[in-house]
């Protein structure tokens, strides 16, 4: 059965992208509860309230990724405390935005902050160092629980994600996520500004079309192949499914005049994958993982370079170059 993608008006500038936060709270979503399991890419995490007065919601988002209770691949308990407010441990990196790490002994903790919520942090997550359980420490002050809120609330959600591929399970690419009528996966690679959300919104409402997500897109292999996944971090477009399928293609976005594609292979291609990739930089073991992974998927999925006019040609075009793979 087809997954249909969530889509929802988002504002002018993604605060995502920028770093900026506003204050901490979800838009409104799923009904409020004290636990939830959501599964991205074959990933399940298990989130819970440690505390009767800790209301969880999901953003919109989110909500579609939800699944009856299971054995999890990690388990998150939130609570109110004081964020930061032991020793941190060794500084380990900066994100440049909300968001930093350190290492206390093998385990990870990310420290949120914002000018606009005060000097003193909002938000800790420590994780164990295989990111497979962790707790999640909110400053009551900075939020707005009445309603219920999302301990892992982006970033914070996709820094957990990104956590456990890099233990061997797979790697998170900036791509628009295609799934055809015949099933099958192509991936269009790009930076900001390259054309995700255009290609997005021309594959959107084709006949048997299925948007995966027009900004990430999860990598695993599965079996002898690949497989890409829906993720609930989308764009501008607002497109986010949780589906997934064989990854068939890889397209590397340009702007053009006309429709061209252009083979890569080897170094070059897997060089810009991973240039629009999330890799663990922190972690060396994870970023080995994430450099062979990306070195088997270019040697084994035929990779291009796609130059496109912005029009509904360019979806004829790639679908004659898949019906002909």
């Amino acid at each position: 059965m087809r997954a249909e993608p969530i889509r929802r008006r988002v504002k002018a500038v993604d605060k995502r992208k920028t770093g900026e936060v506003g204050l901490p709270r979800t838009r409104p979503g799923s009904d409020p509860g004290s636990a939830f399991h959501l599964r991205i890419a074959d990933i399940t995490v298990a989130v819970a309230a440690g505390e009767a007065d800790l209301v969880l919601r999901l953003d919109e988002a989110t909500e579609e990724f939800l699944v009856a209770p299971s054995s999890p691949d990690a388990t998150v308990t939130a609570g109110w405390g004081d964020p930061g407010g032991a020793s941190l441990g060794e500084p380990v990196f900066d994100s440049g935005g909300i968001w930093k790490l350190y290492r206390d002994g093998t385990r990870h903790r990310f420290l949120f902050s914002s000018p606009a919520l005060g000097p003193l942090p909002y938000k800790e997550a420590t994780f164990e160092a295989d990111f497979s359980s962790g707790e999640v420490t909110l400053r009551r002050a900075c939020f707005q629980a009445a309603h219920g809120l999302w301990p892992l609330e982006y970033p914070l959600d996709e820094l957990l994600l990104q956590g456990l591929l890099a233990r061997g399970r797979g790697v998170e690419v900036h791509a628009c996520g295609v799934t055809d009528g015949s099933g099958r996966g192509l991936l269009f690679v790009g930076q900001s500004g390259a054309g995700k959300t255009t290609m997005a919104r021309l594959w959107e409402g084709v006949p048997g079309i299925t948007v995966l997500s027009d900004d990430r897109i999860i990598l695993r292999r599965v079996g002898s192949g690949f497989t890409m996944y829906g993720t609930p971090w989308h764009g501008e477009a607002a497109l986010a499914a949780p589906a997934s399928a064989p990854l068939t293609g890889v397209f590397f976005l340009e702007h053009g005049a006309v429709n061209t594609l252009v083979p890569l292979r080897g170094a070059t291609a897997a060089t810009r994958l991973f240039a629009c990739g999330f890799p663990p930089f922190f972690d060396r073991a994870g970023l080995d993982f994430t450099l062979n992974f990306l070195g088997d998927l270019v040697a084994e999925v035929p990779c291009h370079e796609l130059c496109f006019a912005r029009d509904n040609r360019v979806v004829e075009f790639v679908q004659s170059w898949a019906g002909s793979a």
